[in-house]
This record gives C-alpha cells, sequence and structure tokens, in this order.
C-alpha cells in the first residue's frame, strides 16, 4: 500500500485532484481486503487497483463520477449470488467501498501525506453511524491530529489504530453505543529499511524491488564514481562512506535487510561482523559458494562463534536459475518476500490448500456488510 500512497501524494503536490475508492470491507475474493486503493485522476489516469478484477471497472466509474460531483458515500458491491457481477469458482460475496474526492488543498491530502511517509501513522475515518461520515482523524503513536467530532471517538479510534501500527494494515471498528459508530482505521507501519552495500548494478535492481516492497531502500559504497544519486533514483538514500564504519552509526531492528551485493575485500570482513553483531532479521551475501565458504573461514578465525555465522544468508536470494542484475535482485526479494510471509519458495503448481493466506485483519462476513 505504500507504494500507492506515495503515488497519490505526489499527484497532491502537483495540484492534481481525485477521486479516491477505499475498500472498507470485502468478503468477494480472498486477495481483497479493506484498505485496498483506487484512484482516478482527471485525466483518466488510474492509481492503485482493486484486486476483486471483476467490480474493477465499475469501480473505477464510481471514482470518475465522485471525482466529478465531489459526493463522500459507501458503495456496495455484491458478487455473484444475486449480484450483477458474476462470480468465477472461488469468489463471491460483497464488497464495500468508501468513494471521495481529494483535492490539493483538502484535509485529506495532509493525511495522504503522512501515510505515504516512513511512518508509523494511521488514519481512522467515520463509515457508519451517527458521527459526521467521512469524517477523518489523524493518529500518531505520540498523538492525534483533526477530530472525528466527538473527543471520546477520537480517543477510542486511537486506541483501536495501537494494535495496527507494528504489522500495518486496514481493518473495520465497531464502538458500541446506541447507535454504533462504523470506523475504518488504516495504519502504516513504520518502513523497513533495506540497506544495500555496493553500488552496483544488482543494487540499482533491488532499490527499485525493494522501494515497490515497502523498503526505506539505502545504498552506501565509499566509491566516488559508482555513489550517486543518479544511478539509484529508487533509492531513498544513497551514501558515499565506508561501509562498516557507517552501519555502526545508523540503528538497526529485526525488520531490517542488510545486504553486501558487491564484492570489495577492503571492508567484506569488517562489514560482516558489523552486521552480524545487529539484530537485522536478514543479512545476505552475494558470491559463490566457494567464495561463501572462504568468507565463513575467515570470520571463524575471528573467533565468530557457530551460531552467529548461521544468521549469514550466503548466496543470498532463491534459485530462480537467473543470471542478470535484475534477475538476481528479484532472486533476493523473493527470499525476502517468502521469509516475511511464511511461504515455501516452491511453485504453486505443486502445493496443495489455498494459494492466499488469510491475513490477519478484520473480514466481517458478506451478511455484516450494511
Amino acid at each position: 500500500m505504500r507504494e500507492v500512497l506515495a503515488a497519490l501524494h505526489a499527484w497532491s503536490r502537483r495540484g492534481v485532484p481525485f477521486g479516491l475508492a477505499t475498500v472498507v470491507a470485502s468478503s468477494a475474493s480472498p486477495v481483497t481486503a479493506p484498505g485496498d486503493l483506487l484512484a482516478v485522476d482527471p485525466s483518466g489516469e488510474v492509481c492503485g487497483g482493486i484486486p476483486a478484477g471483476c467490480v474493477e471497472s465499475a469501480v473505477l466509474d464510481a471514482a470518475t463520477e465522485t471525482l466529478r460531483t465531489g459526493r463522500t458515500r459507501l458503495a456496495r458491491y455484491a458478487v455473484g449470488g444475486d449480484g450483477p457481477w458474476p462470480a468465477r469458482p472461488g469468489c463471491g460475496g460483497a464488497l464495500e467501498v468508501l468513494l471521495r474526492r481529494v483535492t490539493p488543498h483538502g484535509a485529506a491530502r495532509r493525511v495522504l501525506a503522512a501515510l505515504a511517509g516512513p511512518g508509523p501513522v494511521a488514519a481512522a475515518t467515520v463509515v457508519g453511524g451517527p458521527a459526521p461520515f467521512g469524517a477523518q482523524v489523524l493518529i500518531r503513536p505520540d498523538r492525534t491530529e483533526g477530530t472525528l467530532g466527538d473527543p471520546a471517538l477520537d480517543e477510542w479510534a486511537a486506541g483501536e489504530a495501537a494494535g495496527l501500527f507494528s504489522g500495518g494494515g486496514a481493518a473495520v471498528r465497531w464502538r458500541a453505543g446506541r447507535p454504533a459508530v462504523r470506523v475504518l482505521v488504516q495504519a502504516v507501519p513504520a518502513a523497513p529499511r533495506m540497506v544495500l552495500f555496493g553500488a552496483t548494478a544488482i543494487a540499482a535492481a533491488l532499490s527499485r524491488i525493494g522501494a515497490g516492497l515497502g523498503y526505506r531502500v539505502i545504498v552506501c559504497d565509499p566509491r566516488p564514481a559508482f555513489t550517486t544519486p543518479r544511478r539509484f533514483p529508487d533509492a531513498h538514500e544513497v551514501h558515499r562512506a565506508w561501509p562498516h564504519r557507517w552501519l555502526a552509526g545508523i540503528p538497526v531492528d529485526p525488520a531490517t535487510v542488510l545486504c553486501l551485493v558487491g564484492h570489495d575485500p577492503r571492508y567484506e570482513i569488517p562489514l560482516l561482523r558489523a552486521a552480524l553483531d545487529t539484530p537485522a532479521g536478514y543479512i545476505g551475501v552475494l558470491g559463490s559458494r566457494s567464495a561463501h565458504e572462504a568468507r565463513l573461514a575467515r570470520l571463524r578465525a575471528d573467533g565468530l562463534p557457530p551460531a552467529q555465522l548461521a544468521r549469514l544468508i550466503g548466496p543470498a536470494g532463491l534459485d530462480l536459475g537467473g543470471r542478470t542484475p535484475t534477475e538476481t535482485a528479484l532472486a533476493i526479494a523473493a527470499e525476502l518476500v517468502a521469509g516475511r510471509n511464511g511461504g515455501t519458495g516452491r511453485a504453486l503448481h505443486g502445493l496443495d490448500g489455498p494459494i492466499h493466506r488469510v491475513a490477519d485483519r478484520d473480514r466481517r462476513p458478506a451478511a455484516s456488510l450494511r
């Protein structure tokens, strides 16, 4: 979601209004969930999408109409059964979508800017009940900005958002009362860091893929001719520095990815020692198996214990059979996605069971979509 939010924020910065469709609730498809976004600008350019493709064109038409009229509303789409959109096997149910117009100077722009940032941040939007429909509040870990029309409701929404900060996602929450208030809470966690050591062609390809996966991508290399922002347009930061020294000065947590995508004997071993002293969740290195064994031997000679060396993933990446920088970057990214989501890395046609694991998000049954 972060890359879509960043694109929408870029539209706002350029002064472009757009119609925005946000999925509030879904039982129509296992890949569609609260928080999915689709937007359309006055020229007809589309950003984002609704994974339940059978209704995507209808949602686009509704977002285009909302851009023209400015009317905020909630639309419901029934898929299969008695609904006008036929369902293929495995689909069927209902989809609820919040439609609104976002203008360059409206309050929604401030919310988009925050959600597109490095986070963590959340937004709560009233989608049912006596509170002002469409009212929105921005929630940060330490404060709340804006109001849903009632301080007690703002405080309750902040408490609901707190549970989503760590993992992100979106969910519909109900505040008990007579009548109850229905709120869509969307949260974006702090962007995990992907630090690439070596200003190589593989780093350029991996920075592009990593940014699309929601990482804050950082490239570090001491070579002036190679380490320039122009060579890494998708990276958020580019640092010309000795990697092992620079690493000591940045925050690293279990969500951080550290990957050595170049080979420079001047800093490789000191960098790997420094990386293994951090709590980074992934420490990957490239190179042949023999090169990796030689690397491990040097680290053992330096006194690093087997348990620490076991954290070093080399050669990094899944076996995709590729050789080019982009193919190598894709193999590394695939390993990261599989590790993050508990995937096997095997071909889907050779596995049994559901293709998509249901995320731990609020999915209300179709009967409750009202």
